[in-house]
């Protein structure tokens, strides 16, 4: 399964996305993350290598993410994120941006108590997520500060913070 991840990663991070109208690949520092409802390690660091892209008009830019982070059950963990963000508005030099992605994470030690407990599937480890999230994408340097959310059960959630450099 992590062989595919890669696979698919690599593929969609290729030269062939270039064809895009605006194309531009970066990395993402993960710096942390705060849990609500829930008592977890809000150590979360990451690194995550990307490539943004629009096609036509009306300000969608899509983006597919793939690294690795320190998950809140201190494992080391592959994650492979895509999803869609929109233009919300200018301020000043930058540009607020909000969107949705979708991917998956893996968390071994914990996967088959989500799924007995909350019946979130897993294929050995790997298990879904969907995030929300807001950017400040500075106009003046290839850099973006992004905040995003990850919905749990009930009360309960991830805020994560990290930082995007264009290279």
């Amino acid at each position: 399964m992590c062989r595919l991840l890669i696979a698919s990663a690599l593929l969609f991070l290729s030269p062939a996305f270039a064809q895009a109208q605006d194309s531009q690949r970066y990395a993402a520092l993960i710096l942390g993350s705060v849990h609500f409802g829930v008592d977890l390690n809000d150590f979360n660091p990451g690194l995550l290598i990307g490539h943004r892209w629009q096609r036509g008009e009306g300000g969608f830019e899509y983006h597919l993410e793939g690294g690795v982070f320190y998950n809140s059950y201190e494992e080391v963990a592959p994650i492979l994120m895509g999803g869609v963000s929109y233009q919300l508005a200018e301020l000043g030099s930058f540009n607020l941006r909000g969107g949705v992605s979708a991917g998956t994470g893996y968390y071994g030690a914990l996967a088959p108590t989500l799924e007995r407990d909350y019946g979130i599937p897993n294929v050995e480890g790997f298990i879904p997520l969907v995030a929300a999230s807001l950017a400040l994408r500075d106009t003046r340097r290839p850099v973006e500060y992004r905040l995003t959310a990850l919905p749990g059960d009930a009360g309960t959630g991830v805020l994560n913070l990290s930082v995007a450099f264009d290279f």
